[in-house]
């Protein structure tokens, strides 16, 4: 006889948590009938883990090469910890589960120091509870489910690396030694610190002094970074979130304003991690005519789970700041002079709060004039095909089972409301 349903819930229905808190929830199991049981237990556990492959020849006495397969595997646990959920003294040798439906409440504290829930193919960082219940002589019966760990990286204390990006550059083009023009562009960006639910906004400005090479495109990309470490060896990826692009027509002297949306994503860094590395960076392209190399630059972005207070709001909007563009192309390029990006009324400069708790209600706060609600709470793009281990069986209820972890995306539009005193 097999329960006719056996699952572990979370009193929270998103399932998130932050280090340090409580995580609360039940058991509930559905019999038939009766059953005699020695035990029903719930294990939780936090762990990162990276594995990967790579192809390595040696060559025989003979001179001829073979192939290997070498496996990079490494592992951290962050916490492993049993409850008995039904025993009431360990001199009790078998318990009963009543007929119908059962509930066991658990609480578990989580520790402080543990890094954010990550998912990718190569590696993860995962968190589960998995309940057992334990039967002489027979299968245990198991279940599992995985919630997610949101690990705070509040943007304010990291304000010196969220700086505006005012970035200029020039190319020259030769071709069998003569030269065909040269192309001057500047970047601006005003920010380098988002959060998601956020846009980041970016203005391309191009200057092409040339009668035979011309641009043909600008682009930017979002870009997610990551290192896997394993004894010695590293894996690196490189993940694409969003990209826009202006394909033209592109004028001499040309602004294109490229707009990426910050989705659901992990926080820069995965502090408290030792294998795995996570880092993001804008990405722009100037694509130009011919055999030429296009002006390629990119910029460190960090993504956090708390905004800045003197953040720019307006990077939410679709609106862009109005640059100077001349018709007829100068003489001699001229830097277009940097002009504040848009803001919600008179640019305002808020005074760090206290450490926001997403999971509880916001009230406003009229001493300085701004609320923010509870963000939503978003499954990321990136998301395991099963949260199974080596030593589940393939018995264990929810194992195979996807998961993606949820991280929090505000809605800045829609619900940031600034009163200007």
């Amino acid at each position: 006889m097999s329960p006719r349903n056996f699952i572990v819930k979370f009193d929270r229905p998103n399932a998130t948590y932050n280090p340090g808190e409580n995580i609360t929830g039940c058991v509930t199991i559905v019999l038939d009938e009766r059953k005699s049981v020695r035990d029903l237990k719930i294990y939780f556990k936090g762990e990162s883990r990276v594995n990967w492959t790579t192809k390595r020849r040696k060559r025989r006495a003979n001179r001829k090469s073979v192939s290997s397969t070498v496996h990079h595997t490494a592992t951290e646990q962050y916490f492993s910890i049993e409850q008995s959920l039904l025993r009431k003294s360990a001199e009790e040798d078998k318990v009963e589960l009543p007929e119908g439906e059962s509930v066991y409440y658990f609480s578990f504290q989580l520790p402080t120091n543990i890094p954010c829930s990550f998912e990718h193919k190569v590696g993860y960082i995962r968190y589960t509870a998995k309940a057992i219940v334990d039967i002489p002589w027979k299968f245990d019966w198991s279940t599992k489910s995985a919630f997610t760990v949101i690990t705070p990286y509040d943007l304010n204390n990291f304000s010196g690396q969220c700086v505006r990006i005012d970035d200029e550059t020039s190319k020259d083009f030769y071709c069998l030694c003569f030269n065909r023009g040269s192309l001057r562009v500047q970047i601006r960006v005003p920010s380098s610190g988002y959060v998601p639910g956020q846009y980041i906004m970016t203005e391309v400005f191009s200057n092409m002094k040339s009668e035979k090479v011309h641009v043909t495109k600008i682009s930017a990309k979002l870009e997610e970074e990551l290192i896997f470490r394993a004894h010695g060896s590293t894996k690196r990826d490189l993940i694409m979130i969003q990209k826009d692009q202006d394909a033209g027509p592109i004028k001499a002297i040309h602004q294109s304003n490229l707009k990426l949306y910050v989705p659901s994503l992990p926080p820069s860094n995965l502090e408290y991690c030792g294998i795995i590395e996570l880092k993001y960076q804008l990405r722009v392209n100037v694509h130009v005519s011919g055999m030429h190399k296009k002006v390629k630059r990119k910029y460190p972005i960090l993504i956090g789970t708390v905004p800045l207070f003197s953040s720019p709001w307006a990077s939410t909007n679709n609106t862009y700041p109005t640059a100077p563009l001349i018709d007829q192309e100068p003489s001699v390029f001229t830097p277009i002079k940097p002009v504040p990006m848009p803001v919600l009324g008179p640019e305002i400069t808020l005074p760090s709060v206290p450490q926001p708790n997403f999971n509880e209600p916001r009230l406003p706060n009229p001493s300085i004039g701004w609320n923010i609600p509870p963000p939503s709470y978003e499954e990321c793009m990136q998301k395991a095909d099963n949260i199974e281990d080596e030593d589940d069986s393939n018995s264990v209820h929810g194992a195979d089972q996807p998961f993606a972890p949820r991280y929090p995306v505000f809605n800045f539009i829609a619900s940031v409301k600034i009163k200007l005193i």
